[in-house]
């Protein structure tokens, strides 16, 4: 019997005198929730007489009703209470050369969210799987079904009752003709079929996934101050220059520099020393140095190393200042011996 105390009793009816109360309580078994339902199931395991299922909120309890043990607990797709619990003999048909009939027991739970679900229930290890599920427009309250399990009768809180049956079988409504050329049939012929011993596969040659750099996949994870340092040890100014500039589009640039040592920093200053001159990267260095001055301005004296640092980059900065003046000069002195005799010199014309 189970109850709304959330409790399962086990009780002996068999070989107990009318006024002998005591003992007849074998076992008080804790569901965890108001039981609705229980139900008793033959057993395939020698050390199991039966199997008892109980039913309380939107669980299922397989118990072994003689030790009181919890074999398994199953967790629904209901959304709602479940109110019934009815064990189902279903016969299917199987199709080879002959027709084969097979009987499968089905456990049928059903609840107030207006569910119907079935669930396989293996009677030697208790094992029990969720199959397929329908629903009805009203909350369901309790189920009954005949001895073949092809019909059902819902009660609902409505107060009307909802038949249901199986349907008739697909086999007989089968195509046993051929297909007429050009319809959607024949052309999905054969698409079933299961390959067959010397059949020969074709495949398409699949594309090798291209593999990601270190520094590539430190981007990619968002690893950015790691990026920087895998892709300066490359010692590759191309790809140094790429990284710096996914890593400014990606608003990272200030994340990357920042937070650095004097060794750490090192490597950084050197790249822009030694490529602050080059054209196609003066622009983009220019903006990085600026942003390194910005970031480590507030420790400029109290380090020594990264106050070298900028030492050495302002001393590069000097020597290309003076070489584009001097490079100023001599293109004004060119354009000069370039204007014709005659013709008067403009006045932004550098001298």
């Amino acid at each position: 019997t189970g109850s709304y105390d959330h409790t399962i009793r086990v009780w002996n009816v068999q070989n107990v005198e009318k006024h002998m109360e005591e003992g007849r309580c074998l076992a008080v078994l804790m569901h965890g929730a108001p039981v609705e339902a229980v139900c008793l199931l033959k057993s395939e395991n020698p050390d199991v007489p039966m199997w008892l299922l109980s039913v309380g909120g939107t669980t299922i309890k397989v118990w072994n009703p003689l030790s009181g043990q919890c074999i398994s607990t199953v967790s629904t797709f209901h959304r709602k209470t479940i109110t019934s619990l009815v064990p189902v003999l279903r016969t299917n048909y199987e199709e080879d050369d002959i027709r084969f009939k097979k009987v499968s027991l089905r456990i049928l739970t059903a609840g107030l969210d207006g569910v119907v679900q079935f669930h396989s229930f293996d009677a030697k290890t208790a094992f029990m799987r969720h199959l397929y599920s329908t629903k009805l427009n009203d909350s369901i309250t309790s189920v009954a079904t005949d001895t073949t399990g092809d019909r059902f009768a819902f009660g609902t809180v409505s107060g009307e009752v909802f038949f249901r049956m199986k349907g008739p079988s697909i086999v007989s409504k089968k195509r046993t003709n051929e297909p007429h050329a050009g319809t959607y049939s024949f052309f999905q012929r054969g698409m079933n079929e299961a390959p067959s011993a010397g059949d020969y596969t074709v495949t398409t040659q699949k594309k090798k996934k291209r593999k990601l750099s270190k520094h590539d996949r430190a981007i990619k994870e968002f690893r950015y101050s790691e990026a920087l340092d895998l892709v300066l040890a490359t010692k590759q100014p191309k790809v140094i220059m790429g990284v710096l500039e996914e890593l400014s589009k990606r608003k990272g640039l200030t994340h990357a520099l920042s937070n650095r040592d004097e060794n750490s920093l090192d490597p950084i200053v050197n790249f822009i020393i030694r490529n602050i001159r080059k054209p196609h990267f003066t622009s983009t260095l220019i903006g990085i140095s600026h942003k390194l001055i910005d970031i480590y301005e507030v420790v400029a004296g109290n380090s020594p190393g990264i106050d070298d640092h900028f030492r050495r980059l302002r001393r590069q900065i000097n020597i290309e200042c003076q070489g584009q003046k001097g490079l100023m000069v001599l293109v004004g002195q060119i354009e000069t011996f370039m204007i014709p005799a005659g013709e008067p010199i403009d006045d932004d014309t550098p001298a």
